[in-house]
């Protein structure tokens, strides 16, 4: 792998010069009022890291800066910038996430238009559903995994496992309307509970025309897995009692 490779330092007032790549974030309007406010206080600002773009010959590709950049045009003042050749995606993603730190949906992104297919699987389930996407990378992936989502090498192992959680939450809400079953909390306790292989979903809504109301919010995961338990169970003899997880 060949690092990057620096090439010079420049200061403009030509803020046209400097374009975003296809990969990089939306521009966040209050980051960009943090780097105005930061301009004020300090009378300067540090360099941004730039690319030569083979697509725009003369332009340059602001691939951790373009929250700088729109402070800068705004401010009237000059950009400091500092060329790269040979920067591979991942070095763009460092350099993003040490300028400002990124969040998960940055990540979907960045792998959808570098081309992954399980990031664009899991990208048409985000915008589809209301569901939070560390929640998805769960249900799709079999386990916590942010870390490699952050690397670009998630993969969408467990398909199956997520379409079933998504259809029960689905049929709590239509049914009972128990709304925080969309919770990542809920989905994480609920991936325990259909892990164990015990579960029976309609016994669970018959359960649930007996005692929805008893189906309540909780603090975390583990919550929501004996909550879950607890209605499964409940009015039904000891013989007939299932434990999801070891006490």
């Amino acid at each position: 792998m060949n690092p990057s490779k620096y090439v010079e330092t420049g200061e403009t007032r030509n803020y046209e010069m400097f374009i975003s790549p296809a990969h990089q974030r939306d521009i966040n309007n209050s980051g960009v009022k943090d780097v105005m406010k930061s301009i004020k206080e300090h009378g300067f600002i540090s360099a941004i890291s730039v690319r030569p773009s083979i697509e725009f010959p003369g332009k340059l590709e602001s691939y951790d800066g373009q929250h700088t950049v729109n402070a800068c045009k705004r401010l009237g003042c000059p950009v400091v910038y500092n060329v790269f050749k040979d920067v591979t995606n991942k070095a763009m993603i460092s350099l993003n996430s040490q300028s400002r730190q990124w969040k998960l949906p940055d990540y979907l992104k960045f792998g959808v238009t570098d081309g992954i297919k399980d990031y664009a699987f899991l990208n048409r389930v985000y915008e589809d559903e209301r569901i939070p996407l560390t929640a998805l990378i769960m249900m799709y992936g079999g386990s916590y995994a942010n870390k490699s989502f952050k690397e670009l090498s998630w993969k969408a192992l467990t398909i199956g496992r997520g379409n079933y959680i998504l259809k029960y939450i689905k049929d709590f809400e239509k049914t009972y309307n128990i709304e925080h079953s969309r919770y990542a909390r809920f989905l994480w306790g609920f991936g325990k509970v259909l892990d164990s292989g015990l579960y029976n979903h309609k016994r669970m809504m018959r359960q649930l025309s007996k005692c929805s109301q008893l189906l309540t919010k909780q603090a975390n995961p583990q919550g929501y897995t004996d909550n879950i338990e607890m209605v499964y169970n409940y009015g039904l003899s000891d013989k007939n009692k299932v434990q999801f997880t070891q006490k």
